[in-house]
């Protein structure tokens, strides 16, 4: 991306920028729009509990602190789930079919034998303690790094720093900014990715979570997380938003493999994060209500191309 996009409008910018010099994903406006009309609020703000530890998230004691980083290190996880097999065959690791479900149980092992980073190990014990645990998970070492990120204490001193500066007395501002130098402080982890999806990722999981004990938090200055399942569905017959070139929709259905930062997927990424701002101007709804949205379209998907296959930790 050309510019930092330490803001809304830059990031949006950056992403239609990269549109504009690729010919393999086209928006359709006129889908585009009669699909925004179909977009109601979500009545459903998922609390994100089952991420963190009962310390993190007891009700009469809330610690947002440790709440917020406690979610922003399963964040930072919460991607490499496709890999490559001996036979040279794209494979997905999860738990029913969801790699997120499995970090979920994954890291509910780590803080059940005392192996939490930061609050259990710091960087030195990582190995050790949760190498073992990490055996057949595809990128163990750099997930093994990402650990280390967060075991230290000068990173958490930092992040608490952050926090504390988008805090009006009021309500806390995670704006794209915020997220710019949240990814800044992990970079392995957080950051290394042009689109910030696991730090925007993490905002939007904070405000969820903090939502449910009373404290404000706005994203409203946020994208969505560019991923890799919402090209999916703005592709899906039944959405029809998304037009894909032959060429990439051969490779998607041959599940060919794609690096992190080839062109076909910095279309697709950025294809998404461009439709679903519009989508939010032309029906009113937050990045997290477009979010839902697809998410609940993604579930009766008609007519869909495979997602896109990619070994990367970015998402």
């Amino acid at each position: 991306m050309s510019k930092l996009s330490r803001t809304h409008q830059e990031f949006i910018e950056n992403c239609e920028d990269i549109l504009s010099r690729q010919s393999y994903v086209s928006i359709n406006e006129t889908a585009l729009e009669a699909f925004a009309k179909t977009l109601k609020p979500s009545d459903f703000i998922p609390d994100w509990k089952e991420y963190v530890s009962p310390a993190a998230n007891d009700a009469d004691r809330y610690d947002f602190n440790r709440a917020f980083y406690e979610l922003a290190m399963i964040t930072a996880q919460n991607g490499g789930f496709i890999y490559e097999d001996d036979k040279g065959q794209a494979q997905k690791w999860g738990k029913d079919g969801s790699g997120a479900k499995a970090i979920v149980e994954k890291m509910a092992e780590i803080r059940a034998t005392g192996a939490l980073p930061f609050y259990d190990i710091t960087p030195a014990g990582v190995d050790k303690k949760i190498g073992h645990m990490l055996k057949g998970v595809p990128f163990a070492e750099k997930r093994l790094t990402i650990f280390k990120e967060f075991a230290d204490g000068d990173n958490y001193s930092k992040v608490t720093k952050l926090i504390d500066s988008a805090f009006d007395g009021a309500t806390y501002k995670f704006d794209m900014d915020f997220v710019k130098k949240l990814a800044e402080i992990f970079p392995t982890g957080l950051g290394n990715d042009p689109f910030f999806k696991k730090a925007t990722l993490t905002a939007l999981m904070v405000a969820g979570n903090a939502h449910h004990h009373g404290i404000k938090v706005d994203v409203s200055d946020l994208t969505v997380a560019a991923d890799y399942i919402l090209p999916q569905v703005l592709n899906a017959d039944n959405v029809g938003v998304l037009t894909f070139s032959p060429e990439l929709t051969k490779g998607l259905e041959e599940r060919k493999s794609l690096t992190e930062d080839s062109d076909k997927v910095q279309a697709l990424r950025a294809a998404a994060v461009v439709v679903c701002d519009k989508l939010a101007k032309l029906s009113g709804l937050t990045a997290q209500d477009i979010d839902a949205n697809l998410w609940l379209a993604g579930r009766k998907l008609q007519g869909a191309r495979p997602h896109m296959m990619c070994y990367t930790t970015r998402f």
